[in-house]
Formats: structure tokens, C-alpha cells, sequence
């Protein structure tokens, strides 16, 4: 799949014939007139680190008939993306766990000698996969940071079993349980028990999640979007027709503590989803939020099901398929109004929608 991904919430200069009032065409010259600088962007997390996977599971074909490796397209996903975020000011660090090692110690993230350190990862992936003695081994790494850390696990939920360690859920509920740190589980588990072990490992607290490594691949938006978003408040103003690769939908609000789609934004998802039939090559990127009321445990597991009622929505009505939809949380952080009003809050119980991929 080809990935352009939109800027949230334009400002777009036409309406796409056939569709409601509220989609608008989004076109690649529009989409080139416009880079977003730095100002633009709301960090969501201050560091991230990476445990990575070069043991034998890793040699699998990212896809049949495919002469590259899940190793060596995650390798190149990864460094593409990463080094290339915005500067905001993030820490990072690069290991293996298998065995344990470090790559890039954990610090002020330079892209260059990041980029070096992923070049330095071995040419291919051998041995066992000591998934757990890595869990344990980052904690110190945990202990001398500050805000939220973000951290990466490539793993297919089998690993090695060595001495008196833990099971991998273990380590991931007492690292959450003592830090501020989200967990991604990147793979694609080969039976229930390794599946069941992912979601074990992701259920240390809500801001964790399993990703198939197929989306993760074609998506890369779920390494970004742990990082950081768009400002809700930006806008673009264009002044050309191209052609069309995406399609802007108003953010789609909800009732106080609700994820039903309220009767009156049904037209906005229908729009959405008579897009995504008519063009299949095109991606939607959901993002959910909420207000400032309640704990940030509660809104993050509101906002997920926010963008969750939003894609179940997509996928029942109109068949679209996982694959074709990124789901980000974020609860209450990147308000589009104040939170010191009813009207205010009632605008940040939404979600975003961004389409692109044509």
C-alpha cells in the first residue's frame, strides 16, 4: 500500500461529487503546499525504546512468496520512520533481546547515530528468544527517565525459558505497575497460546495494545502515534484542484462518557465508509479523545472505544477491512477547545479522521 497519510482537520477547497456535505476532497498538490513544522505537533510520549527480535522466529517471510524477512522489513520500517520524526526532544535506546544487548544506550535521540545503530543490527536473525531476561533487563533503563516512555517489543509471544525468570506478562504488569511507560507488542503470534501471551503482556495497564505485524507494516502510523499528534487547532487553507488522494470528515463528538455514535454524525461515517468502498487502495486513521473529566486510566480506555465504535461501524456496514483502519487513544491530551466549559468539553469528546493511501 502506498502511504500518504493526511493532515488532520484541513481546511479543503472542494466537495467530492456524490458524497455528503460534510466529506471533502483532499488532493496532492494540496498535500505538498503544506509541511508541518514542529509548532504543529503535540508529543505524546518523552522517550521510547525499542526491544527488538533478531532470533531465528524473525526469519519468517513478511509475506508469502515475499524474499524479505519480517527481520528485514522491520529493520527498514524502523529506521525509516524513527529517524524522521520531528525534533521534539525525545529519548531513545535500541536492544536486543536475543540476546540481551545494547545497540543505542538510552539518551538524547541522534537520528544519525540512530541510524547508524539500526545498520549495526545483525544481517540476520539467529538463536533463541530470551523475551523475558530482556523484560527484566530494561528496568534500569526505566529508572532515570522522566514523562511517559514508549516501549516497542517485536515478539511472536513464543520465547526461550531460562532459569528462575518470570513469565514475560510478569515483567510488563510490574514495569507499568512502577513507571510511566505504554507497551507495543508487535508480531503476529502462530497459535492461541502465543496470542493469549501478547494480550497477557499488553494488559499492564490501558495505554498497551497488541499489533499484528501486518498492520504495523502497512501502517507505520502506530509507531508514530505513540510519539506524537497534531494539534487539533491547526488548519490549512488550499488554493488548488489536483488529484485526489484523501478525503477530510468533521471530527465525529460523543455524549458525556459515551462511544455510541450519536444519530447525528451517522451521515459523516457513512460518508466515510462510501469513500473507503469506492476507493480501495485509501487507509483511514482514527484518533480518539476525550474531555478532562476522570482519571487518565478511564479516558484512555474511553477514547479507545471511541475509535473502536467508529471502525466496528466501518467494518460491519460497509466491509471494510482491519487492515485499512489505524486506531490511536490519547483520552484527554490534545483538547480541540477548553475544558473549562460544557461546550468546550463537548468538543474534545470526539474523533478525528484522517484518510489518505491513494
Amino acid at each position: 500500500m502506498k502511504l500518504k497519510l493526511t493532515v488532520l482537520l484541513m481546511v479543503l477547497a472542494m466537495i467530492l461529487p456524490g458524497l455528503l456535505p460534510a466529506a471533502e476532497i483532499i488532493t496532492e498538490e494540496d498535500m505538498i503546499k503544506k509541511v508541518v513544522v514542529e509548532e504543529d505537533f503535540i508529543q505524546t510520549a518523552n522517550n521510547f525504546l525499542i526491544l527488538f527480535d533478531s532470533s531465528n522466529s524473525m526469519k519468517r517471510q513478511y509475506q508469502k512468496g515475499s524474499p524479505e524477512s519480517r527481520y528485514e522489513v522491520a529493520k527498514t520500517i524502523l529506521k525509516e520512520k524513527l529517524v524522521r520524526l520531528p525534533d521534539l526532544g525525545y529519548n531513545a535506546g535500541l536492544y536486543l533481546f536475543t540476546p540481551y544487548s545494547e545497540v543505542y544506550p538510552m539518551g538524547p535521540l541522534d537520528k544519525g547515530n540512530f541510524a547508524q545503530a539500526m545498520d549495526s543490527l545483525p544481517a540476520e536473525p539467529r538463536g533463541p528468544t530470551f523475551l523475558a531476561r530482556g523484560l527484566r533487563s530494561i528496568e534500569p533503563k526505566l529508572q532515570g527517565l522522566s514523562g511517559k516512555t514508549v516501549v516497542y517489543i517485536f515478539s511472536d509471544g513464543t520465547y526461550s525459558k531460562l532459569g528462575d525468570f518470570k513469565e514475560p506478562e510478569d515483567y510488563t504488569q510490574a514495569l507499568a505497575e512502577k513507571y510511566n511507560v505504554c507497551f507495543y507488542l508487535i508480531g503476529s503470534p502462530q497459535d492461541n497460546r502465543a496470542q493469549k501471551r501478547l494480550e497477557d503482556m499488553a494488559k499492564a495497564n490501558s495505554c498497551s495494545r497488541v499489533i499484528p505485524f501486518e498492520k504495523f507494516i502497512e501502517n507505520p502510523e502506530y509507531i508514530t502515534g505513540a510519539l506524537y499528534t497534531v494539534k487539533a487547532t491547526e488548519r490549512i487553507e488550499t488554493i488548488t484542484e489536483s488529484k485526489i488522494v484523501g478525503l477530510k470528515i468533521d471530527s465525529i463528538r460523543y455524549a458525556f462518557g459515551s462511544a455510541k455514535i450519536d444519530m447525528e454524525y451517522l451521515n459523516e461515517v457513512d460518508a466515510l465508509g462510501s469513500f473507503l468502498q469506492k476507493n480501495p487502495a485509501a487507509y483511514v486513521l482514527l484518533e480518539g479523545y476525550t474531555d478532562n473529566t476522570g482519571t487518565e486510566e478511564y479516558n484512555l480506555q474511553l477514547s479507545l472505544r471511541r475509535a473502536e465504535s467508529v471502525a466496528t461501524y466501518l467494518k460491519e456496514k460497509y466491509m471494510i477491512t482491519d487492515d485499512r483502519i489505524v486506531m490511536n487513544y490519547y483520552g484527554a491530551i490534545n483538547p480541540a477547545a477548553s475544558n473549562a466549559t460544557a461546550e468546550g468539553r463537548r468538543m474534545n469528546r470526539r474523533v478525528e479522521v484522517a484518510v489518505g493511501g491513494l
